[in-house]
Formats: structure tokens, C-alpha cells, sequence
């Protein structure tokens, strides 16, 4: 191992001790920082210690590696790994460290020549391993070349591989040795919210995040899933089983388990997988299971030798969850903060933890290096002869794919709050030209930011626009562009869609029904509490409900059904700085409506009906929308109440861009009662379910014709549409202790905003998800009975703290 570097004294915060995280602290070590590793959980109480640990040239034969960026640079990583654990093993040997290298046989079910992506794999890594043979003639006469339809080509080549319950246990000996703090504690909040805290309370310059799927929580990385694997354990008996074997997953077979597998694990075992099952979390798998008797049966009918080793009677299946990401690994910087992310390896992490630690030694040395000399690190993409799009961002998970929005003649600059960024999938940063924080995020700061940027640029104003799909920065960005005179809609017209009582004035000479409604009188309470409640009740009724005037998300709703509770309510509020609505109580079916406009004219609608009304959440319910067919009788009134809506409206309506609408089909009288416009695409999943429904893509779309853009909008053909649904479901108070992956007839996408562990508190708004399930069918009525499953199952437990604590008090007590 490299000789230690004494001539830098930064501290560094390493969040996670497996096996990324171990040796991205080796790396800074060595590179001479100090560093301290921060995490919940050591060996051999990891997902590392589970790995199959066999280095293999990506894609992995038990992973799904196939994003083209991470794919590219995981190749050098892994090189990088190669020769390390070539070092590793010359220096310390297998008995202390646990790596071996042995060869490595990889089987095909046909000849290369007619699999072009394995023979490019085979092209690309013959020439920089060692002992590549290609040709049947290597096959060992134990192999069944009949097995599963015929072996028709193979090639093998000198492999690490590692026995993980001692090589962990080593990584973290090392650690110390070598001077790096070692302090066991679970960080769960968000790093990028939480930056200047962290790296004061470690004394730290920078961190590494290496949280694997903890970083759901610290990085706020909602494409983060596990793929759940399973190793059956034998005994090596009398070392009969000298190397490796495999057989990769097909692509185009539907089966979690046609993976052969088969590693021996040090001396003493051989570890036999074969498993890859996304969006699984239980790991309390044995052999009893159908699926892993059939991936132990397919090893014994594969390799001969196998048939006589005896299982590990102590932990014959060991199971763990793969932390995946949808782009692959993530091994960047968070622009314009001292934050680093290592993580989402997958089924590789073992594969390419050096090559990816050494990496972030770089990033952290060029961070270094840009705080020492920024005029030498200026950000010079920003291309002063294109059009500049500045895009605002604040509260809520951004859900742009700004792949389709980048293009050779624009910048694309995200103006964003610190919370803002941590709402941003990293996997987006390779699309922005330039990040830039705002903090405090406001009028004033953003105003200064956009000049500071215009002048180390030299752009022209007439060359930039502001653009936001963002509920909470709409307004801001209607300010900013009439601040500093740039095209785009102005705030006089867009504060009707943040204000819902300004919305209400603009539409009272209209026709379109909203709810009957008061501001409430603070003053007028404090003065004369009775008489004001009473007038509240004759004016609305018993039934109210209560919510901000300027506020989303169904943040501090509530419900009021008795005069007490009316009272209750304005005592907790009479001093509020917030401005509130009391609005009558309306019962019936609330929908949801999309309209996008194209220079004034309405060129695509979509609508969706609500499971339940969005406040619903706050009470702990999943909530949910889907569509609703053209050729359903309500569309065509949903879509004429639409444009009479828009019609209506006092001070017009954005003429490019997208519009949402909200409102009720009240009970019994079928008459549309307006809730809500807003100028920005809908909430929750509704774009996405668009997108697979009609193949529209509503997110992009809105911030395009915002740009100036003219894109065209073109349905898939009628027999590609599937109907689609999505259902939310809220975080619950307590730890989480399972998680279950919903099975339903319709294919199901489930983004994860929880990991099982974590220690959750119940939502307090509609950001506040814990999981989020896309649901899509070709049959509608297929698609309605699994939406009605999605949206009355719970599909995770949490047990609260004060449980715990009374069953391990009663544990003592009856010991």
C-alpha cells in the first residue's frame, strides 16, 4: 500500500463503513488527509460482507449496469481495482487480507460472434487481464456443456476475489492503523441541507457520502432501489472447487434467477448466486424458498464437484440488497458545495471501490485546489453567444429530465436553494452548466446572483430567460423577469396562481362556481371571539376548511367540522404571520387537468381523477390519481370547465407553457366547483403517468415553451397507450422495520424514499412520502382494480421507539 502523506491536515467525513466507504478513507488517508468514518453499522454487519466479490469487467454478471456514462468510467475504475487488489494480495497475502486471485471461466449459450455486447465485453478485456483463454477446449470436463439448452462458447481469465468476511474485517483494521477516527453513529439527514453543520460538528472540509442505500436519506436520491441477492453457502471440502464460474443473466429472459454463480469464498467455502430481484427488502431467505432451491439446484447440475460439498450448517443462504441506482453509480461533486457522493455500486461494489475511492481523492484535491486559485477552476461552459436559460428551484423534488431540455445552443443555469439542490437526482448535474446557491432564497438574492453571473459571463439580457417548474418559485420568477425587464409572464397575471383568494377576486364576475370563502380576521377574533365564530359558521357552515392562502402542498390544512374545533383552531393561529382561508367544506369528486398551451392556443389536455383528496395524506392515507379516458362521458366536461376556467380568469393566462387545474364534481349536482389553477405542470406522479400513458412528456414541455421553444407534441400510436395510475403513500412515525415490494397484475415502477431502519416521523406535507408507485396496463379495468389495491394496502411497517423500549424493559424483567 501506498507510504502516507503527512503534509496535509484537512479532515475528512466519510458517512458509511462498507466497503466503498472504507476504502474512499484509505485513499484520503494516503493522499495525506486526515479523516474521520461516521457510520451505524461495521462488519460483518454490512451488505458488503454479503457481496459476491468476484472483479468482473462491467456490466457485472448479477447487476444491471447499463447506463453509458457510468458504464464507461466504471471500466477504468475497475482497472484501477485489478491491479490494487494485485498489490494488496502481493504485500499481505491471502490468509491476512482475504483476496485471492484465481481464474474465472464465463459460459454462453452461444458462439460470441452472435451476442455483440458479451464479444465487445470479451474484446475489451482480453488484452488487460491476465490468462485470457478463449474456446470450449478451457472448459473443465466437470462442466455439463448440455446445461440449459448447451454451452457454446466460453473464456476465462485471472480474477480477484475476496473471502469478505475477512477482507472487511481487514479494510477496517487498516483504517485504523493508518490514523483514521472511527465513530459509530447513523446520520440520516440530508447532507446537502445540512453541509455547514456537518462539517462543523466533525471539524471536516469536505464529505464523502458512502451511505449505500442509506443514502435514500442523506443524498434524498429517490431513482435509489435495492436488487435483493442470495448466496448459498457449502463447504469447500478438501479445496475441490478452485475457481470461478458463471453464466450472466439474459436480457431478454423475464426469470429473476437464471444466473449461475458459483465463487470460491477463501479456502474453506464456495458461495453459489444466481439471484437479482429489484425492489425486494426482505433478506429472511433460505433454502426453503422455490427460488433459491432452484439457483442451488442449477449450480449442482452446472459443476459436478459441487454435488459432494455439504452445506454450511451455520448460514447456509446469506442474503443482501444491492444498492442501484436508475443511472448507475454516482461518483460525483455536489456543484458548489464540499460534498461528495460514492455510492449506488450495486452488484459491483467491491469491483470498483478503489477505482471510484481514488476518483474522489481527485474531485476533493480539485475542490482544494479551486478554493486555493478560482480564477484557474472558472467555469468556463457557459457559452456567452447562446441563449442562457436560468432555472429556478426551491422546495420540490425536481422531476425535470433536463436531458431533454439540454441542447448545443442554450446554458442551462439552475438558480436553486440549498434545499432546493438536495430535491435534484445527481445523476441531472451532467446536464447543468452551472449550479449556483441561493441562500436565503429570495427576490433580492436571487436578483443578485443573475447580475453576478451576467457579468463574470458577459451575457445580454436580451440573451437569457427565467424559467421554473417549481410551485414555490413561480411567483419569484414572474418577479425576477419584471425586474430586470426579460420576456415571460409578469406577477399581475401570475399571482392568481399562487394566491387563492386573489384567484377567487379574479374570477367573481365570472360564471365559474368556487367555494364560498373569508380570510380570516385576526383582528376581528381578538376583539370578539363569539360573535366572530358564529358569523364564520352562518357565512360557510359547520363544515370548513382551512388552508394558507399562498400555500402548496396541502401544508397546514385542515379540517373543521364542530365550532369547537373552529375555535380551537383560530386560538393556534391568531398570531400567525400567515395569511389563511376558511373555505365551505365541499364533498364530491375532486379531478385534475392538464392544458398546455402553445402560443395561446391549447394544443394537448389530460385529466385524472383523485383517490382521495390531497389533504388526505396529511391524515395518513395514500392518495392517488388516474386517468381519465377520452372516452369517458366526464372528459369532455372536464375539458370545457378547463377552458372556461382559463377564459374567465381576469388577468388572461400564460400563453406558453402548462396549466393544472384542480376542482370538484360536487355531490349530487355534478357541478364543477373550482379549487385551484396553477402555472406549472401537476403535482405528484401525473406527468410521468402522462408520459407512459400518451408518451407526453408535461415537465419538459412546460419549461421548453417557457424558453421560447416551439416542440412539437406527438401522442404515441393509440395501440402503444397504457393507461396509468400512480398512489403515494405518507411517512409514518416509528422506525421502519419491513418494506414489501407491491405485486399487481399492472407493471409497477415504486420509487423508495425510505430504507428499512430508518427512523421516520409522520408527513407534514405532500413532500413528505415514504413510498411513491406507478401503476400502468393495457386493460383499464385491470389498471383500476390494482390502483384500488395500491391505494388500501400499506406496504411498509415502523414500530415506534417507545415499543421497542417496553419490549426490551419486559424482555429484562422475564429474563
Amino acid at each position: 500500500m501506498s507510504k502516507l502523506s503527512q503534509d496535509n491536515d484537512m479532515k475528512i467525513l466519510v458517512i458509511g463503513a462498507g466497503v466503498s466507504g472504507l476504502t474512499t478513507a484509505i485513499c484520503l488517508r494516503e493522499a495525506g488527509f486526515s479523516v474521520v468514518i461516521v457510520a451505524d453499522r461495521f462488519a460483518p454487519d454490512l451488505t458488503s460482507v454479503v457481496a459476491g466479490a468476484l472483479w468482473e469487467w462491467p456490466p457485472a454478471v448479477c447487476g444491471r449496469h447499463g447506463t453509458p456514462r457510468s458504464l464507461e468510467r466504471s471500466k477504468q475504475w475497475c482497472m484501477t481495482a485489478y491491479n490494487k487488489f494485485k498489490e494488496i494480495h502481493a504485500e499481505f497475502g491471502s490468509q491476512e487480507t482475504g483476496v485471492y486471485l484465481r481464474d474465472v471461466y464465463f459460459y454462453f449459450k452461444d458462439v460470441l460472434e452472435n451476442r455483440p455486447a458479451d464479444l465487445r465485453k470479451m474484446n475489451e478485456l482480453k488484452d488487460k487481464v491476465d490468462g485470457f483463454e478463449r474456446g470450449l477446449q478451457i472448459v473443465p470436463e466437470t462442466i455439463d456443456l448440455s446445461f440449459q439448452g448447451g454451452i457454446k462458447d466460453a473464456f476465462k481469465h485471472m480474477a480477484p476475489m475476496a473471502n469478505t468476511d475477512v477482507y472487511m474485517k481487514w479494510l477496517l483494521q487498516y483504517v485504523q492503523d493508518i490514523g483514521c477516527q472511527i465513530i459509530q453513529e447513523k446520520i440520516t439527514v440530508n447532507v446537502v441541507q445540512n453541509e455547514q453543520e456537518l462539517l462543523r460538528r466533525f471539524n471536516a472540509r469536505a464529505i464523502v457520502n458512502c451511505a449505500g442505500l442509506g443514502s435514500i436519506a442523506t443524498t434524498g436520491d429517490t431513482s435509489m432501489y435495492p436488487l435483493r441477492g442470495a448466496l448459498v453457502r457449502v463447504k469447500n471440502q478438501a479445496g475441490v472447487v478452485t475457481d470461478a464460474h458463471c453464466i450472466s443473466h439474459e436480457e431478454s429472459s423475464s426469470d429473476e434467477q437464471d444466473i449461475i454463480f458459483i465463487v470460491p469464498r477463501g479456502d474453506d467455502l464456495v458461495v453459489l448466486g444466481g439471484l437479482a430481484q429489484q425492489d425486494q427488502w426482505s433478506t429472511d431467505l433460505s433454502l426453503e424458498v422455490p427460488m433459491i432451491r432452484q439457483m442451488y439446484d442449477g449450480c449442482l447440475q452446472f459443476l459436478q464437484e459441487l454435488r459432494q460439498l455439504p452445506l454450511d450448517e451455520k448460514e447456509p443462504v446469506r442474503t443482501g440488497l444491492r444498492p442501484f441506482t436508475e443511472e448507475n453509480v454516482c461518483v460525483e461533486r455536489v456543484p458548489n458545495t464540499r460534498i461528495f457522493y460514492n455510492y449506488g455500486h450495486g452488484g459491483a461494489g467491491v469491483t470498483l471501490s478503489w477505482g471510484c475511492s481514488q476518483e474522489i481523492v481527485q474531485l476533493v484535491q480539485e475542490m482544494i485546489r479551486e478554493e486555493v486559485n478560482p480564477s484557474a477552476f472558472f467555469n468556463h461552459k457557459i457559452d456567452t453567444n447562446k441563449k442562457t436559460i436560468f432555472v429556478l428551484h426551491d422546495m420540490l423534488p425536481s422531476k425535470t429530465d433536463f436531458r431533454h431540455i439540454q441542447s448545443g445552443n442554450r446554458n442551462l443555469v439552475l438558480l436553486c436553494s440549498r434545499r432546493g439542490l438536495s430535491k435534484v437526482v445527481p445523476s441531472q448535474y451532467q446536464h447543468l452548466d452551472l449550479v449556483q446557491i441561493v441562500e436565503p432564497y429570495n427576490l433580492q438574492n436571487l436578483l443578485h446572483t443573475y447580475q453576478q453571473i451576467k457579468a463574470d459571463y458577459g451575457l445580454l439580457d436580451d440573451n437569457c430567460r427565467i424559467v421554473t417548474n417549481d410551485e414555490y418559485s413561480v411567483l419569484l420568477a414572474a418577479q425576477l423577469r419584471e425586474a430586470l425587464n426579460l420576456a415571460g409572464d409578469r406577477p399581475m397575471m401570475i399571482r392568481q396562481f399562487t394566491d387563492k383568494n386573489y384567484l377567487k377576486s379574479a374570477l367573481k364576475n365570472s360564471l365559474i362556481r368556487v367555494p364560498k370563502h373569508l380570510i380570516f380576521d385576526q383582528n376581528q377574533y381578538r376583539k370578539e371571539p363569539v360573535s366572530y365564530l358564529k358569523f364564520v359558521v352562518q357565512e360557510l357552515g359547520n363544515d370548513i376548511f382551512v388552508k394558507p392562502v399562498t400555500g402548496a402542498g396541502s401544508e397546514k390544512t385542515k379540517r373543521i367540522h364542530t365550532i369547537d374545533e373552529l375555535k380551537g383552531w383560530c386560538d393556534s393561529n391568531v398570531d400567525s404571520d400567515e395569511e389563511f382561508e376558511f373555505n365551505e367544506f365541499i364533498r364530491g369528486q375532486l379531478y385534475n387537468t392538464s392544458v398546455v398551451m402553445k402560443n395561446g392556443q391549447p394544443c394537448y389536455f389530460a385529466a385524472c381523477k383523485h383517490y382521495r383528496p390531497n389533504d388526505e395524506f396529511l391524515y395518513g392515507h395514500p392518495i392517488g390519481n388516474i386517468v381519465v379516458r377520452e372516452e369517458e362521458p366526464e372528459f369532455h366536461k372536464l375539458r370545457q370547465f378547463s377552458s372556461d376556467t382559463l377564459q374567465s380568469l381576469e388577468h388572461g393566462y400564460p400563453k406558453n407553457g402548462v396549466l393544472n387545474i384542480d376542482f370538484f364534481l360536487q355531490e349530487g349536482s355534478e357541478e364543477p366547483i373550482l379549487m385551484e389553477v396553477a402555472a406549472r405542470t401537476p403535482g405528484g406522479l401525473v406527468s410521468k403517468m402522462f408520459y407512459t400513458y400518451q408518451g407526453v412528456r408535461l415537465n419538459e414541455l412546460h419549461l421548453q415553451l417557457q424558453i421560447g421553444d416551439s416542440p412539437d407534441i406527438i401522442l404515441k400510436d393509440r395501440n402503444e397507450w397504457k393507461y396509468s395510475a400512480y398512489s403515494i403513500h405518507p411517512k409514518q412515525d416509528g422506525v421502519v422495520t419491513a418494506i414489501e415490494k407491491p405485486i399487481l397484475e399492472s407493471d409497477v415502477e415504486v420509487s423508495w424514499q425510505i430504507y428499512l431502519g430508518e427512523r421516520l416521523k409522520a408527513s407534514q406535507s405532500m413532500r413528505d412520502v415514504a413510498i411513491a408507485i406507478l401503476l400502468s396496463h393495457h386493460d383499464f379495468s385491470t389498471l383500476q382494480r390494482d390502483y384500488e389495491v395500491a391505494n388500501s394496502t400499506s406496504f411498509y411497517k415502523t414500530k415506534n421507539d417507545f415499543l421497542e423500549k417496553a419490549e426490551a424493559l419486559f424482555a429484562t424483567v422475564t429474563a
